[in-house]
């Protein structure tokens, strides 16, 4: 592959580079000064943008913890995508003794699966874990192999899920970093975001078979985050003896979303409040390039056209810090033995973004247009598509 670089001066006032890889295989974190002096209490946090997916400040982040209930972001999303909001489910005997908080379900009646996600989310109903679980899976057991699956798709290398609330287990454990991607994907389900975002529900609650029909009754967030800060909009608290006070906090201003995660956290609802406010305030999202945007020019052998233009494939978008913005650089990395035929799209090569030798973004190269051999065959097919568009132009 060859290399060409450029320095891209984006309306960017600066950059300051990242603080540093904080472990072997951790994430590349990017940190403000005004991150070197937040004082967190939490054993484990994350900052992590919605949008980019960048950490923007971390502690510990890959530290494997027990997690509590924070474990119910995931088992609300395999819900999700597994079951219509409208289906019945019956409350199993052992599912209405499941032990821990709970939104007292009644053995033997029949929620809603979307009430049982209110009770999940909002009460931290570990019955209501363990009533969904068994609704989807049959087993909680075959519920925690269907959790464990999706956190590797989502890249929660370090995850290990063996129950759908969170109740103590030496092999249940996940990371700052781990709950931040979770977190990440749940809040981009419309469905999910609505539920975590809102402060009260009110639900439906089943009468017993000596009475006919149903009552309502409302049910509390217990994420105070929702009153007492602005912008707050999700999405889960958690606590046991093992893990300490967890929470995931997310909030919007300025166009971004932020998530924080802070595990074992004695001041829980001081820290998420402070790593909220950093990430929201100390940096801004830039689109840097456009899906379909050329971005050059490569070189063919062998074709009817010598060069080609290359294209992004999608949008490119970064997370800077607003205080020190510089230069950013673009690395075009294109691909050896460009030789035609070339179909339009097919790629050529990648760009990433980068500060210094770390690469924030990377997509794929694609080639802007096709290209014809220098054969017969190559040359009529390139002459019958140019007459078709001749005849067809008005």
């Amino acid at each position: 592959m060859t290399r060409m670089k450029k320095k891209l001066v984006c309306c960017v006032v600066g950059w300051l580079a990242a603080c540093c890889l904080l472990l072997s295989g951790s994430p590349f974190v990017l940190c403000s000064e005004a991150g070197e002096k937040l004082n967190i209490s939490a054993s484990a946090a994350v900052v992590m943008d919605q949008q980019t997916g960048q950490v923007l400040w971390a502690k510990n982040p890959n530290w494997r913890r027990p997690m509590a209930s924070l474990t119910k972001i995931m088992t609300a999303v395999l819900v999700l995508e597994h079951c219509d909001l409208n289906e019945p489910v019956l409350v199993s005997r052992e599912a209405a003794r499941t032990p821990g908080s709970s939104m007292y379900l009644r053995a033997g009646a029949s929620y809603s699966v979307q009430d049982l996600l209110w009770g999940l989310m909002l009460a931290s109903g570990n019955d209501a874990a363990e009533a969904l679980a068994q609704h989807v899976a049959k087993t909680t057991g075959d519920f925690a192999v269907f959790m464990n699956k999706k956190a590797a798709l989502l890249g929660a290398h370090n995850t290990q899920f063996t129950n759908p609330h969170g109740l103590p287990d030496d092999n249940h454990y996940s990371t700052a970093y781990d709950m931040a991607l979770i977190t990440r994907y749940a809040m981009s389900i419309p469905q999910f975001a609505a539920i975590v975002a809102s402060p009260r529900k009110v639900i439906s609650e089943p009468m017993s078979r000596e009475e006919a029909g149903e009552t309502s009754r409302p049910i509390y967030n217990k994420n105070r985050l929702l009153w007492q800060y602005e912008g707050a909009n999700g999405v889960k608290t958690g606590y046991t003896a093992a893990a300490g006070r967890c929470l995931v906090a997310s909030a919007a201003k300025y166009g971004r979303q932020v998530i924080v995660v802070v595990l074992d956290a004695p001041r829980m609802w001081e820290d998420a409040a402070a790593l909220l406010t950093y990430g929201l305030e100390e940096f801004e999202n830039l689109r840097v390039v456009e899906k379909g945007q050329s971005v050059g020019t490569i070189g063919v052998a062998q074709g009817l056209s010598d060069i080609i233009p290359a294209v992004s494939a999608q949008d490119v978008w970064v997370t800077v810090p607003k205080s020190q913005r510089d230069a950013l650089e673009v690395d075009y990395i294109i691909y050896e033995g460009i030789t035609a035929p070339i179909q339009k799209w097919a790629p050529v090569g990648k760009l990433q973004v980068k500060t210094g030798d770390d690469v924030l973004a990377e997509v794929p190269l694609l080639a802007g247009k096709e290209v014809a051999d220098r054969t017969l065959g190559g040359f009529l097919k390139h002459f019958s598509r140019r007459l078709h568009r001749l005849l067809l132009a008005p």
